[in-house]
């Protein structure tokens, strides 16, 4: 434990049972994290402290969101089996890849340069014309 001298710094910790409880409840219920984070009155900075300190919380929030894929899973297989057309696609889409739709983006795109192209021969003719007229204002000035 501490030593008789020895500070305890910072805030105490907030993990208790009714807090870990209300995370787990809520990524149950389907929340993400940052929800179920806000649900349990805690920030996300602070579950991730807790998945690294307490191991089981890792386990049990995995537990908790299966339950929650569990519970959708029936709801989508009765309404399937109720005849329900749109729930079908969607169960088709979750269970076989060729049928979810395509996340491939296309992209094409042009480039224009402003200005002109010139080979360096021509170049180089061109910055020493500019020189000398240059030198020759200067000598008019």
């Amino acid at each position: 434990m501490n030593e008789p001298n020895e500070l305890n710094v910072g805030r105490p910790t907030l993990y208790n049972k009714k807090t870990i409880a209300k995370l787990y409840e809520a990524l149950a219920d389907g929340l993400p994290i940052k929800s179920a984070c806000v649900k349990a009155g805690i920030g996300v900075s602070t579950l991730s402290d807790w998945r690294e300190r307490y191991p089981e919380v890792e386990v049990e929030m995995e537990k908790a969101r299966d339950r929650f894929r569990e519970k959708a899973l029936k709801t989508i297989r009765a309404a399937v089996e109720a005849g329900n057309w749109h729930a079908a696609v969607a169960a088709l889409k979750l269970v076989f890849p060729e049928y979810r739709d395509s996340t491939k983006i296309d992209v094409s795109a042009t480039a224009q340069v402003a200005g002109f192209v010139m080979a360096e021969p021509e170049r180089l003719k061109l910055i020493e014309a500019r020189r000398r007229l240059a030198l020759q204002r200067a000598g008019a000035a």
